[in-house]
């Protein structure tokens, strides 16, 4: 069976969707029945990471990469513009472009071609999702068949894991893409307000609102920015952390707090934030108000054992056994 993976990246830095078309292909690849064709940006002609690359790419380079395959799997909507629908799998991770879109003119190309791209891919053989939250959606604003919804957890991967890592100091920590919808800002004030004796937050990933950060961290040397995190440091990053604050405002998903509950820490999330509940609901939940309060009180409501075993359900050899199964009811 030929399968094509269309995708943005394969690559965890890549943001969370490298990450799921990483562990995807990882999950699937040792098959003695697929003969696997991987195409995305990773190889492009253009490569300076930003938005009008990644548009030339969906729009026009797909084009040209496609092959014959018995089955096409789009990774997000957007790489499925050419895809045979009859033939063709897509995976809606969320709605993030259309219900955040701000109003500049690239968030509003965005959103325009984001929507067109979902309205198209609902008519696919079979819809992928990560939660029951995104299939609610698509069942209420798209009026998709519910039957033609599978639900797949992400996986997430096996290297993290609790470790025992000594250390003196209260640690805080967090690491996203530094964007305006991750709220990092408001994570960093409450650090200050806090003002928790031996304490320090730490913040990995990069992104546009890094230098603005810098500036509300007013140079306090307990907040350390750490940049890119390679994939090898994860696992000890996470460990030496007593609690990870994920202050998002919107996630279809929220792999990092997957991946922090892998490693026994708690996790903080706002209640404000728009994430499935699933995940969500294992959190400690603050709010803006009370976030510098609970950082102090280092009380977090959490079950780490019960979420321990959660995580540990987002492994590779689940993600495979269920995308397997779909592939092959494909034909």
């Amino acid at each position: 069976m030929d399968i094509s993976l269309i995708a943005r990246s394969f690559q965890t830095h890549k943001q969370g969707l490298g990450t799921y078309s990483k562990m995807l292909y990882e999950s699937i690849k040792n098959e003695k029945d697929f003969n696997i064709n991987l195409i995305s940006h990773d190889d492009s002609f253009f490569q300076k990471d930003s938005s009008l690359d990644y548009l030339f790419y969906f729009l026009i380079e797909v084009l040209f990469k496609l092959r014959k395959s018995d089955i096409y799997h789009a990774i997000s909507p957007l790489e499925g513009f050419y895809l045979n629908k009859k033939k063709s799998i897509v995976t809606i991770h969320d709605l993030i472009p259309i219900k955040m879109a701000e109003n500049d003119l690239q968030s509003k190309l965005t959103k325009f071609l984001f929507e067109k791209a979902i309205k198209r891919s609902v008519e696919f053989k079979k819809i992928i999702v990560d939660s029951e939250q995104t299939a609610k959606e698509l069942s209420e604003e798209y009026n998709v068949n519910y039957d033609n919804i599978s639900i797949v957890r992400i996986a997430i991967d096996p290297k993290f894991f609790p470790k025992n890592i000594e250390n003196d100091i209260f640690t805080i920590g967090t690491v996203s893409h530094l964007n305006k919808r991750k709220r990092i800002s408001l994570l960093i004030e409450s650090f200050l307000e806090a003002n928790i004796p031996d304490s320090q937050l730490l913040i990995g990933g990069k992104g546009p609102e890094l230098e603005n950060l810098k500036e509300i961290s007013n140079n306090d040397n307990r907040i350390k920015f750490l940049g890119f995190i390679p994939d090898e440091e994860m696992n000890d990053f996470y460990n030496l952390l007593d609690v990870f604050v994920f202050p998002t405002q919107m996630e279809g998903y929220g792999l990092p707090v997957v991946e922090a509950m892998a490693c026994g820490k708690p996790v903080i999330m706002l209640k404000d934030a728009y994430v499935p509940a699933d995940v969500k609901n294992k959190t400690h939940i603050s709010s803006i108000k009370n976030l510098a309060k609970d950082l102090n009180e280092k009380n977090f409501n959490c079950d780490i054992d019960a979420n321990l075993k959660f995580a540990q359900e987002h492994s590779i050899e689940k993600m495979g056994e269920e995308m397997i199964e779909i592939y092959k009811n494909m034909i």
